[in-house]
């Protein structure tokens, strides 16, 4: 037997049933994946949701992404700074931290458990999927949400469609599962195993679906899958997580930060920095050496770093937007990045459009696993 076909037994063998349905509970719960080495992002999205309108959520689950050693620890500490009972930190069985170790941190695997593990134990009717490198700026954002997903009676909607050139082919258009609202009653009517990223069959012959988007291409038909028009204002800085844990998976060997994810890890970072000094990013500072520095171990020279900077500052603009960010913080912020500003604006002003014919900030429109060169 194949190795793939083995796992596939286990994970249906695993994953073939929720537990035993409970009542649900009118309003939304809110699903937090949540890095436990990256605890400081833990204490922006609950800063974040003490600064918006969450008038029909009655619970906050905190789901560990299994990548860490301590047991939750430190999410746990972020917890016991807020003073909202309807904060909960999800434990991982043995079984999920084994799972998640066996499937790689580079995959999907750790955020499709965490969906898993946070819908099985949500008691309402809806759920929000809150990921940790978004941010609200709108402070009505989320009960808007839930109250058309409720209202309209959707199984999902989102904020904004997935890109995918099959979905084009379809003429199917179905949300990313970034800042998702979904029914808790759709989710658990199909496998756990229903929800997880991986090859399905279609009428047009296999395809590879990221977490959640199988189910709801096969419910696309029913009208019930839909997108916020005009979608709340948020900054999201997808892809964040996944760079990171390629970025660590590389064993500290030079990496293009395309993307500006691990430079956006470590201004957060630096605003709230660790008490005991342990960092996940590198500080601001030593990633600006890589602007000059061909043999750091973070560099920035490349012509899709140059195309993708202005994206990203306008994201950081926004982001200082931000209720939690307006002020000091803001200040701090725009003070941190100064140096990548002088560098990509002499390098714009030296070729202000690039041999290529796009123009400086003009994304290509293709799918990436990872915000590294």
């Amino acid at each position: 037997m194949k190795a793939s076909d083995m796992k596939g037994l286990v994970l249906r063998a695993l994953f073939s049933r929720w537990p035993r349905p409970r009542p649900l509970e009118e309003g939304y719960s809110i699903l937090l994946p949540s890095p436990m080495d990256m605890p400081f992002l833990l204490r922006f999205a609950l800063e974040g949701l003490a600064g918006v309108d969450t008038s029909h959520c009655r619970q906050i689950l905190v789901v560990p992404d299994g990548w860490g050693d301590d047991r939750g620890a430190a999410l746990r500490r972020v917890i016991r700074e807020f003073n909202d009972p309807r904060i909960d930190l999800v434990e991982l069985r043995a079984l999920d931290y084994l799972i998640v170790r066996l499937m790689g941190k580079t995959g999907s695997a750790p955020h499709w458990l965490a969906i898993v593990n946070g819908t099985a134990r949500a008691r309402c009717e809806y759920i929000f999927l809150h990921d940790s490198d978004a941010f609200f700026v709108e402070p009505d954002a989320l009960e808007r949400q839930y109250r058309e997903c409720r209202d309209r009676g959707l199984y999902t909607l989102g904020v904004t469609p997935r890109w995918d050139p099959f979905f084009e082919q379809m003429r199917y258009t179905i949300p990313g599962t970034w800042e998702m609202m979904y029914s808790t009653r759709w989710a658990r009517g199909r496998t756990p195993l229903a929800l997880k990223g991986r090859s399905w069959p279609t009428p047009c012959g296999e395809y590879v679906f990221d977490t959640l988007l199988y189910p709801q291409f096969l419910d696309h038909p029913s009208g019930k899958v839909g997108i916020m028009t005009p979608p709340p204002r948020l900054v999201h800085f997808n892809g964040t997580i996944v760079t990171y844990r390629v970025y660590t998976d590389r064993c500290g060997k030079p990496v293009v930060d395309e993307l500006f994810r691990v430079l956006l890890l470590a201004i957060l970072e630096d605003l709230l920095p660790a008490p005991n000094g342990v960092r996940a990013a590198p500080p601001v500072a030593t990633l600006a050496r890589g602007l000059d520095d061909p043999g750091a171990p973070v560099t920035y020279n490349s012509p899709r770093s140059d195309r993708e900077y202005p994206t990203f500052r306008g994201l950081i603009e926004d982001l200082c937007e931000a209720p939690i960010f307006r002020g000091a913080r803001a200040d701090r912020i725009r003070e941190l990045i100064r140096p990548f500003d002088d560098h990509f604006a002499s390098r714009a002003a030296e070729a202000p459009v690039l041999v290529s014919g796009e123009p400086p900030g003009e994304p290509a429109r293709m799918p990436r696993q990872h915000g590294l060169g």
